[in-house]
């Protein structure tokens, strides 16, 4: 694996944020990478999100396994060890800002 190679999440990956799964998370614990996923390449509103988590089915609407990318994330050699870290931009990681009225919408 070299160090410039596409950095990828499934949302059956672990949110760094809430320690659960980011299909288990609300948008607004979403890292933006995330939140840009669920609203720009899935086409879902927060409150649909927050929804979709609730029921337990997010899955159905990211994949269980499907990978998604990171944009601006690299991939680093480890200095004292063999293999590879990740590096996020700051700005990708901070949560997205979120409608009050939109967030936990259960309709």
């Amino acid at each position: 694996m070299s160090a410039d190679s596409l950095v990828t999440f499934t949302f059956a990956d672990v949110n760094p944020i809430t320690e659960r799964t980011y299909a288990r998370s609300t948008f607004a614990e979403l890292p933006g990478y995330a939140a840009d996923v669920v609203t720009g390449t899935l086409a879902l509103e927060p409150g649909e999100w927050d929804i979709l988590v609730a029921d337990d089915e997010a899955f159905d609407f990211t994949g269980a396994t499907d990978s998604y990318p990171i944009p601006g994330a690299t991939r680093r050699p480890f200095a004292h060890a063999p293999g590879f870290y990740v590096v996020v931009p700051p700005e990708l990681m901070a949560p997205r800002e979120v409608p009050e009225d939109t967030i936990g919408v259960i309709g």
